[in-house]
């Protein structure tokens, strides 16, 4: 059985939802965090984290008037750390969902990420596609799982099978 489990995929091929089709039937706590999108008046303005234990929530990004993306490393490095170690401390899995180009200037989150990935701890992320140091550098850490629409029902029997049997 495979301790970090890594689901890969593009935009909308559904990692989100391969984790939380597996999540609802594990016999596991769970903890960390995930990231989301968030609107205001039906228009995506940015992204959140939300810790799964505490349910805290931050703003992790915001599009500018220009459309460009104003990133606060240090809500990672406070939030996202702290997501983290709740887990750590009060769960049985780690889910990291989802890991891209958003935390690179976070230096202590990054840090937090790589701490938990050699730890005894089991964990369950999801990252995008796009190639970044710090990705490459998790996926050495893991078992990676790559995603896409037409194959994404049987990954979810896969996963089940490699990494959490003995838990359903």
């Amino acid at each position: 059985m495979h301790k970090n489990i890594i689901i890969e995929g593009e935009i909308k091929s559904g990692k989100s939802f391969v984790l939380n089709t597996i999540l609802k039937g594990l016999n596991l706590n769970y903890g960390g965090f995930i990231t989301f999108p968030y609107f205001e008046n039906g228009l995506r303005i940015g992204f959140k984290i939300k810790d799964l234990i505490t349910n805290d929530e931050g703003v992790i990004a915001i599009h500018n008037i220009d459309k460009n993306l104003i990133i606060y490393p240090e809500v990672f490095d406070d939030l996202g750390v702290r997501s983290l170690e709740n887990g750590y401390k009060n769960s049985d899995l780690i889910i990291m969902d989802e890991l891209g180009f958003l935390e690179d200037e976070s230096y202590k989150f990054k840090s937090k990420v790589i701490e938990i990935l050699k730890s005894d701890k089991k964990t369950f992320i999801v990252i995008k596609e796009r190639k970044t140091p710090f990705l490459e550098e998790i996926i050495r850490y893991g078992k990676i799982f790559k995603i896409n629409k037409e194959n994404r029902e049987n990954i979810i029997q896969e996963i089940i099978l490699e990494a959490f049997y003995g838990y359903l």
